[in-house]
């Protein structure tokens, strides 16, 4: 009898939780709403750590699907996570939304590096929504130009154009001698010469549309297919190791927390720093140099072979192959080892490859201009001049600009 009784009770709890979770399901499945934003301060959050961090808003009078939760939160999906929303902002609607397969698991995801629009059709005229830079946006499919992406339970479309993911080709911008407009008596008919106020303005307009620098060695393992970069990267360098490179660069760059790189002759490097005089060019000191290690890392543009005669060919193509070694090797040994070259004037041979190899270089940029990608020669690299002629939307050309 008493086997029984246990058993009847075994029976009925087991019954009891079977029907609690029929019963749960068909809450949770009830308790979903369609919700619409009544002010612009509808922001939606994820929880860090037991902290709510800002994802996105949704746009005022748009309806979208939700879950309430809690006393004061409503929950949404973007993709397949959930995020919150604050019942003060929303309010339930009697209507009704198309069904989206919301556990669709995602076929790439994607960072913006500024804030997007999310659109409710393919075009750009009927915005729904925002997604705030640096949060992971699933993407459940491609279509053109278009990523379509599932947005508090509504299918939505980002534009490509406004999303950062990762780069499958970058630029690399290279000045020279940097003079401020009031000061460039001697220089003012050089392709070299960029005035310090166009270079500051073009800085602030990487750092304002969220542009990442990268390091040699983080552009070499892209180059070998071993490192992802955001779309939004880029790499400044400076060729001949200019002391503008330290009165007017280093500060600018320092400024926005940008990296660079300064090739160097370094038979031209002074041991004492020297007065600054805008009418003659002169040559970072070793002093100056080892002050700038937090912004710029240093490469080879020769010892001393950065010279050309009448004929316009350089030295390092017309001295003999022995000769060339020992200068390279000189400039790496002065380098801390450096792997990276820059060729004086953009002049090269396969011989000139060959040396480089030789002497233990891994990547050498010419003055082709182009941009670089996984699988390129590292031997023949290209860059973008800047120019003093150069105007914004070259720049933003150049630059590939992503809005």
């Amino acid at each position: 009898m008493r086997n029984k009784h246990y058993c009847i009770l075994a029976i009925s709890f087991m019954l009891s939780i079977f029907f609690s979770l029929v019963t749960c399901q068909t809450a949770f499945t009830d308790s979903a709403k369609v919700i619409s934003a009544i002010n612009d301060k509808a922001v939606f959050f994820r929880k860090v750590n037991g902290k709510f961090e800002p994802v996105g808003r949704l746009y005022k009078d748009e309806l979208f699907r939700a879950a309430k939760i809690y006393k004061n939160w409503y929950t949404i999906q973007l993709g397949n996570d959930s995020y919150y929303v604050h019942k003060q902002h929303v309010k339930e609607v009697p209507a009704s939304l198309p069904a989206v397969n919301e556990w669709k698991d995602p076929i790439k995801i994607v960072f913006p590096k500024t804030d997007v629009p999310v659109y409710k059709t393919k075009s750009l005229d009927e915005p729904i929504g925002t997604i705030y830079k640096n949060n992971p946006l699933p993407v459940e499919q491609i279509e053109g130009p278009w990523y379509k992406i599932n947005f508090a339970g509504r299918l939505a479309y980002v534009h490509q154009n406004n999303v950062a993911g990762l780069a499958t080709e970058l630029p690399i911008i290279v000045y020279h001698h940097l003079l401020k407009e009031r000061e460039n008596g001697e220089f003012k008919n050089e392709k070299t010469v960029v005035s310090y106020e166009q270079f500051a303005a073009q800085m602030k307009f990487l750092h304002d549309h969220g542009y990442h620098t990268i390091t040699l060695p983080e552009l070499e393992q892209f180059l070998q297919g071993k490192r992802n970069l955001p779309a939004k990267s880029i790499m400044i360098h400076f060729d001949d190791g200019l002391k503008t490179n330290y009165i007017y660069a280093y500060p600018v760059l320092k400024r926005y927390h940008f990296h660079a790189v300064a090739f160097l002759i370094t038979s031209r490097n002074t041991a004492d720093v020297q007065p600054f005089h805008p009418d003659t060019l002169q040559f970072l000191s070793w002093p100056e140099i080892n002050q700038m290690r937090d912004v710029f890392e240093f490469a080879s543009h020769t010892h001393a072979l950065h010279n050309r005669g009448t004929d316009g060919i350089g030295n390092l193509l017309k001295e003999p192959r022995q000769i060339v070694k020992a200068d390279l090797l000189q400039s790496r040994k002065l380098l801390n080892g450096t792997t990276y070259f820059a060729y004086p004037f953009g002049q090269y041979k396969q011989e000139t490859i060959d040396i480089l190899k030789e002497t233990g270089f891994t990547m050498a940029f010419t003055t082709k201009i182009g941009t670089v990608k996984p699988g390129d020669d590292p031997y023949q690299l290209k860059r973008y001049a800047i120019e003093p002629n150069t105007t914004l939307e070259e720049f933003k050309h150049i630059i590939r600009l992503v809005e």
